[in-house]
């Protein structure tokens, strides 16, 4: 669906705001002060964070009673079953709010468990608590994240530590695992290809791997799009996932991990980071409670693309660096009577604007926990920067116009040199290399910071969201999550050879055939410290369409900063 509008796009027109955007005065209007939590219930070592929504001073927080459960800038620890009442006293007006907090014991699903080898089996604990799992002999049981499996006859003990409280289950292996070379079958579902069947990439990593896994055989099966998202929520609603899945990173993956439905990865990936085959900022958007669950495969950022002739003709030889330096050169592209930036009205491409100015605005860290649910809209970085992207537009940075357009005629509109920047996703790469004349003019480049104290260069909006996951239910978790790793790394690379998305794993072979544009965001995404998914891609499904809908009132001209962050801190919680 998405096919991002210039990251770098907003940026620019952020500049603009910035330097003297005072046309666009924001409705100051006051927020209404409340905690996120009126009550809740937590399990003992199990921590919650508290927010003071709408507080403008200093907050004091405290605790009824301490042995129960402590509080730290809002951060609740529950120590003891029993009941408190935490309380934030906002300073700036003396006014107390106040969320029972009710802690209870944690149980371990079972105390004894009895396994052939190579069986599995998902301990869990009550409540949503983070675990530390060990086995006391993982040459008889291993444990992934609460998933027990037998490896040979004999006993161990499983423990799973909360805070300074320990849960134990003892387990009795009856029989040793099936020799290695026993013949292995996995299922595997993915996203089909343009002709409904299982994309070339995948066939390829599959027939490579088959000299390392002689004794694996898998089954790949291909779905539509649309047909695949109802397909595996059915799936994993009737615990019948298969052994091998491709998922989508951020809330998709989120909800099966908190379902208990996908195997921990943190064994086999700490290998290849520890061999430097992927950054760990490739694997964020699949790292649930600081585990990692998903296997990142070819990826698109926003970049800004910029026409260097049209540059040149307002006196720049290169892309400008600094917020200022862009707001400036909007400034004589537009003196000179060229539009500095093109944005279609569709609200993904708005958001391609948005979210840039955004997160260089707060910084990827924040950004990312207001769309993870875990902070809330109502943040004044988010007012400051909607307003500068309708500064923008007033400007004259982006045409109104151009809101009657679709994402394709503003790609076609740059490429005829109507605009001097574009901000959009990497994906275009393949299609403007398709002119070489064309794209022998472009040089990619990242949107600038504009608060140096929240964010810096190498933060990015995109990053990895096709990924492949692990069952926990199935029958061999230790050879399905090598196998999968290593098919995904070889997925990626075949994908990226022909054109499909970036790589998030290390280039180790011979790209020469892929085009130079490419090769440049792939040098960008080389150096960078953060990824922030796509807002639509990384919010629940509820919480997207109110986020479109404030969008499109935007760009509109109907809302403005205070408005847009009024809204949907009222409709996404």
């Amino acid at each position: 669906m998405r096919k991002k509008l210039s990251f770098v796009l907003g940026v620019l027109l952020v500049c603009a705001l910035v330097i003297g955007l005072v046309n666009v005065s924001p409705v100051s209007a006051a927020s209404k002060v409340k905690l996120n939590a009126k009550k809740k219930t937590i399990y003992i070592g199990e921590k919650f964070q508290l927010e003071l929504e709408g507080a403008k001073g200093e907050v004091k927080w405290s605790t009824s009673k301490k042995k129960v459960a402590t509080v730290e800038n809002g951060v609740v620890t529950a120590v003891k079953n029993g009941k408190t009442t935490i309380t934030a006293k906002d300073l700036s007006t003396n006014k107390s709010y106040k969320c029972k907090i009710t802690v209870k014991k944690n149980a371990i699903s079972n105390k004894t468990l009895s396994l052939k080898g190579g069986e599995s089996y998902g301990l869990t604990l009550k409540g949503n608590t983070i675990a530390e799992w060990i086995s006391s002999d993982e040459s008889i049981a291993t444990v992934n994240n609460g998933t027990v499996t037998a490896l040979k006859k004999c006993k161990a003990t499983i423990t799973a530590t909360v805070g300074s409280k320990k849960y134990t289950c003892k387990v009795t292996v009856t029989e040793d695992a099936a020799a290695s070379d026993e013949p292995i079958e996995f299922t595997l579902w993915t996203l089909s290809g343009d002709d409904g069947s299982v994309p070339d990439s995948y066939m390829q990593a599959i027939e490579e791997l088959k000299a390392s896994y002689p004794n694996v055989t898998v089954n790949a099966e291909a779905f539509s799009n649309e047909d695949y998202k109802v397909k595996i929520k059915v799936a994993a609603a009737a615990n019948e996932l298969p052994d091998i899945f491709y998922t989508w990173s951020g809330s998709f993956l989120g909800d099966l991990v908190n379902a208990n439905e996908v195997y921990c990865l943190d064994d086999v990936m700490n290998k290849y980071i520890k061999s430097g085959d992927i950054p760990k900022v490739m694997l964020d958007n699949t790292t649930y409670n600081k585990k990692r669950y998903g296997i990142p495969l070819t990826m698109n950022v926003v970049v800004l693309y910029a026409n260097m002739d049209l540059l040149k003709e307002a006196g720049y030889t290169e892309v400008p660096k600094t917020i200022n330096d862009l707001i400036a050169c909007c400034d004589k592209l537009v003196e000179k009577g060229i539009t500095p930036f093109g944005c279609a009205g569709e609200p993904w491409c708005i958001s391609e604007y948005l979210e840039p100015i955004v997160e260089k605005t707060i910084g990827a860290e924040a950004l990312s926990n207001i769309f993870a649910g875990k902070a809330s809209f109502n943040n004044e970085g988010i007012a400051e920067s909607v307003d500068m992207l309708r500064t923008m537009i007033i400007k004259g940075y982006i045409k109104a116009s151009d809101m009657d357009l679709y994402s394709g005629e503003v790609a076609e509109n740059f490429m005829a040199g109507e605009y001097a920047f574009y901000m959009n996703g990497s994906w275009n790469c393949g299609m403007f290399s398709m002119d070489p004349e064309f794209s022998s003019k472009v040089v990619v480049a990242e949107f600038p910071v504009i608060n140096s104290q929240n964010s810096k260069i190498g933060e990015l909006i995109g990053g990895p969201s096709s990924t492949l996951a692990v069952s926990g239910s199935s029958k061999n978790t230790t050879v399905a999550a090598e196998y999968a790793v290593a098919l995904g790394k070889l997925v990626c690379k075949y994908d990226y050879l022909s054109g499909n998305g970036l790589p998030s794993w290390k280039i180790n072979y011979d790209d020469s055939e892929v085009d130079a544009l490419t090769k440049q965001v792939a040098k960008l995404c080389a150096n960078a410290k953060a990824y922030v998914l796509f807002g639509d891609t990384a919010m629940t499904g509820e919480n997207v369409e109110p986020y479109l809908r404030c969008l499109e009132k935007l760009m509109s001209g109907s809302m403005d900063g205070e408005a847009f962050i009024k809204e949907l801190s009222k409709t996404i919680r």
